[in-house]
């Protein structure tokens, strides 16, 4: 498995991003109001992301050596794990981004201030998310073969 690169993950968060800038605009002109974005948005993905973290360490401890209860079937759940919350940490970060740039158009409103607020929480906790992600993909990582041979 390679590691994600950074082009996919800036390509991912700018599409979601533009694409659900496009698409609320759109909500917003028909209906008047914004798609809702809960406070505890951020909490759950804050969540994620210290599961994510804490599942990592266990993965760095094995392929370090070290004494884990951590096997490798479950070390390689977690690399393909890290790397799908990379994936949807960049994409969270587009979609709250444009949820903070519709609600910065009228941001003297409280209701739109409050959504922004929340908005940019969540937004926050995905790219902390993705930031872990990624972290934790290089500790997946093994060490390379010290075989002298060319296989």
């Amino acid at each position: 498995m390679r590691r994600t690169s950074w082009q996919t993950l800036l390509g991912t968060g700018v599409v979601v991003g533009a694409v659900a800038y496009l698409g609320l605009t759109v909500l917003e002109a028909r209906s008047g109001t914004v798609v809702p974005v809960s406070a505890q948005t951020w909490l759950v993905l804050a969540v994620v992301a210290v599961v994510l973290l804490l599942l990592g360490r266990s993965v760095r401890r094995l392929t370090e050596g070290r004494t884990t209860r951590m096997d490798h079937l479950r070390a390689a759940r977690v690399a393909m794990f890290a790397k799908a919350c990379s994936l949807c940490g960049a994409a969270f970060t587009g979609y709250f981004a444009a949820q903070v740039a519709i609600a910065w158009t009228n941001i003297s409103a409280p209701a739109l201030r409050d959504h922004a607020v929340w908005s940019g929480a969540a937004g926050l906790a995905a790219l902390a998310l993705l930031v872990v992600a990624l972290v934790v993909e290089q500790w997946c990582r093994l060490p390379p073969e010290d075989d002298p041979e060319p296989a």
